[in-house]
């Protein structure tokens, strides 16, 4: 019996290979399945896109930068505020 759609891929990285075999006695998945996800949720990089005021940084999009910077002291003090506010409730 043929099959109607005899399509091949070979994969000549011994990483990729390894790694497809790993995941799919993990999963409980076939290798093919593994590798068709993987392929379904990967984007590849693009030039940054802007929105209006905002900016793609990655997979999000966030204001960009008026200069000013912040200390990791500010924004832990910061940080630890709201907590308080919030946990007082």
């Amino acid at each position: 019996m043929s099959r109607a759609d005899a399509v091949q891929f070979n994969v000549r990285s011994a990483f990729a290979r390894a790694r497809a075999h790993d995941l799919a006695k993990r999963t409980g998945m076939t290798v093919t399945q593994v590798v068709e996800e993987a392929l379904r949720g990967y984007v590849p990089p693009g030039a940054i896109a802007e929105a209006g005021r905002l900016a793609r940084r990655g997979p999000i999009l966030v204001l960009p930068s008026d200069g000013s910077t912040i200390s990791l002291a500010e924004a832990e003090a910061a940080l630890n505020e709201v907590r308080e506010r919030d946990g007082a409730d």
